[in-house]
């Protein structure tokens, strides 16, 4: 008898509440997921951009992957991002993440996936903070340029794993979201609001880029502490002669250097050599380090695998829930 191939759906609800929960396990996932990265134990194809309008803004990426452990899983994420959202109320990203069996390859689950993207980028984030600062865990200034959803679940992230600050501030574009975002985390970060990215950016030994910039903006990392570590999260706020004279890590060299990002045009112009770019896997597995004098700036592109490995934390975690919905013969394979 041919058994039925039961399908979990989890909505974004259920996911938060997951992830909620397991700060501590998702953080050791993205370190893994890197140290297996640089041992070439993944298989991670290269993310496949949608673009409707190759001069906008607007793009639906899609990134498959399979990874082999702790538990085998593979699935793919569809993660769209349109900025003009936020003028209607709504998100700029929306995702879905399907899972499928490893053995059939019948679809197994179905995520609500924004929630799992943000947390993977911001842990990302802080993996690489806490590997560029050798487990510091403290700065003097930290420069938050962007005020969105991923800004938030990074603070959010920073401050779960016991990051602490003498100051701290945001600039947007959008004073009002800057201000709301500074609101938001009263009490807990003590957030100042900048009023230009070069106040932001002076003196700070700690910089967090989470815009949506399609064009590169800032010139110069002069300002910053000249031991500064820029954690540059979006793709493309750095231009080639900022990037000169500093060091660079990412999740993975051949990924961080599409889609014409910060890094790969600093690459193409010549201002940053494609052989001293490293991995964050190599500084958690003490193959490197970095210079403690130098500006590091951490540029990750983005790994499916840890969305799908994320994901797979979630549905163990979630379908035996009440909140999951089991569509019990969902690719109707069951026998007649």
């Amino acid at each position: 008898m041919t058994a039925a191939t039961p399908l979990a759906v989890i909505p974004g609800a259920l996911v938060e509440d997951v992830l909620r929960d397991a700060h501590a396990e998702a953080l050791r996932i993205v370190e893994e997921v890197y140290v297996q990265s640089v041992g070439n134990r993944l298989v991670n194809p290269e993310s496949l951009f949608l673009r409707p309008d190759a001069e906008a803004r607007e793009r639906v990426i899609a990134l498959p992957a399979y990874v082999p452990e702790p538990t085998p899983a593979m699935g793919i994420k569809w993660i769209s991002s349109f900025p003009e959202n936020l003028s209607l109320g709504l998100p700029r990203a929306s995702a879905a993440i399907v899972l499928n069996d490893v053995a059939t390859g019948f679809p197994v689950a179905l995520l609500e996936g924004a929630r799992i993207s943000g947390l993977r980028t911001a842990l990302s984030a802080l993996v690489g903070a806490n590997a560029l600062t050798a487990g510091a865990r403290r700065a003097a200034k930290v420069a938050i340029l962007g005020s969105g959803y991923i800004a938030a679940n990074t603070v959010s992230a920073f401050l779960a794993d016991g990051w602490t600050w003498d100051r701290a501030v945001v600039f947007d574009l959008a004073t009002e979201r800057a201000e709301a975002f500074a609101g938001r985390f009263a009490g807990r970060a003590g957030l100042g609001v900048a009023h230009s990215a070069e106040e932001a950016l002076t003196d700070a030994d700690l910089v967090l880029l989470t815009t949506t910039a399609i064009t590169p903006h800032i010139d110069s990392l002069d300002l910053l502490a000249p031991h500064a570590t820029v954690l540059h999260m979006s793709l493309r706020d750095l231009t080639a002669d900022a990037l000169a004279g500093a060091e660079h890590f990412v999740d993975d060299v051949s990924h961080a250097l599409r889609e014409r990002t910060s890094l790969a045009l600093a690459v193409e112009a010549g201002t940053v050599e494609r052989a001293a770019i490293r991995a964050v896997g190599e500084v958690l597995i003490g193959d490197c380090r970095r210079t403690p004098d130098r500006r590091a700036v951490y540029a990750p592109f983005g790994l499916g695998s840890l969305d799908i490995a994320l994901a797979s934390l979630v549905l163990d975690r979630a379908r035996d829930l009440p909140e999951a919905l089991i569509v019990e013969d969902f690719s109707g394979t069951a026998a007649q």
